[in-house]
């Protein structure tokens, strides 16, 4: 049997024979033979790593929103027989363009970058030395992307309100710089405009994802002389801040006011009232990231942007329309 012949049957080549690339694979396994991974990509000249950067945020690994998306990847980097590399986008990451001294040495092969701001310039460089880049449920101009419907999901989720009877809608938004929270923004206005609703600077809120903010922005929210009748939150971890300050203001949820959030957290099902939420499936949008990623490295045609449809979880907490003369 020629060299050759080994060499496809290990790289699962399909120009040798199922029968004879069964035969390379047993002698394989019962003289324990495991092929070098840096002959194997000296050979290939590929490294045979993927690179993923997080963002520079506490606990990161264990968020759940960011856990499930990298629990997608690995699925499909493991899959493909490639391994993972890890990288926190730090101040110092991005200035020093780590990323790309990482490619030049052919330490990894393409990156997914899950979560980035839209200031991350560094990324464009990055893809413009030819490194193979995807982002996860972000975006940047002219770079591969997949990502939630967050503008329909959010518009959805609003109109769901005004089904209900709610025409005086609050609105707690995120940072500038993250694309879904700029995406379920855009799609909260849209709704607002085109369903008849009232609009108002009283009724957008400032947050910034975290739990204490959205209590802080909520507390805004109420202490106008016309309060809103509903809000909807663009994360779960802002909504459940909102149902605090809800209380305090001696209001019921959903009686008196009636509250919407976004990610469906494991969370978000064990808080008094069941919150109403977007579920948006992380681990399926990493994997389809991934395999972008990898369609990209094959030569193989990638879309340039994929949207993955998000679905709407109703539970308790939208309730039935506040009678409008109980507003305040």
């Amino acid at each position: 049997m020629s060299r050759s012949t080994v060499s496809l049957a290990l790289n699962d080549s399909d120009k040798i024979n199922a029968k004879t690339k069964e035969r390379v694979l047993e002698i394989v396994r019962k003289v324990g033979y495991h092929p070098s991974a840096i002959a194997r990509s000296l050979v290939r000249q590929k490294a045979g790593v993927i690179c993923v950067i997080l963002p520079q945020i506490d606990h990161v690994v264990s968020d759940f929103y960011f856990s499930e998306s990298l629990s997608g990847i690995l699925e499909v980097v493991t899959r493909k027989g490639y391994h993972l590399m890890v990288e926190m986008a730090t101040p110092e990451f991005k200035e020093q363009r780590k990323a790309l001294s990482l490619y030049r040495q052919r330490a990894m092969d393409g990156v997914l970058c899950v979560g980035n701001l839209t200031t991350d310039t560094y990324l464009s460089d990055l893809a413009e030395a030819g490194c193979p880049v995807v982002l996860v449920n972000s975006s940047l101009p002219n770079l591969h992307q997949v990502l939630g419907a967050n503008r329909e999901a959010a518009y959805r989720a609003v109109a769901h309100l005004h089904s209900l009877g709610h025409t005086r809608i609050g609105h707690i938004r995120g940072s500038e710089f993250v694309t879904t929270a700029i995406h379920r923004t855009e799609g909260y206005l849209r709704a607002v405009r085109e369903l008849g609703l009232e609009e108002s600077d009283e009724l957008l809120a400032q947050g910034y994802f975290d739990q204490r903010s959205g209590y802080l922005a909520t507390k805004w929210l109420l202490s106008h002389k016309r309060r809103p009748t509903a809000i909807y939150s663009v994360n779960d971890m802002m909504a459940i801040g909102a149902m605090q300050a809800i209380r305090e203001a001696g209001l019921r949820i959903p009686q008196d006011i009636a509250l919407f959030g976004g990610d469906d957290i494991l969370l978000a099902q064990y808080v008094t009232p069941k919150l109403s939420t977007i579920r948006q499936n992380m681990y399926s949008i990493g994997q389809l990231a991934c395999e972008q990623l990898f369609r990209i490295l094959e030569g193989k045609p990638a879309t340039l942007v994929a949207e993955v449809e998000l679905e709407l979880v109703i539970r308790e907490s939208c309730g039935a329309a506040l009678v409008a003369k109980n507003a305040r």
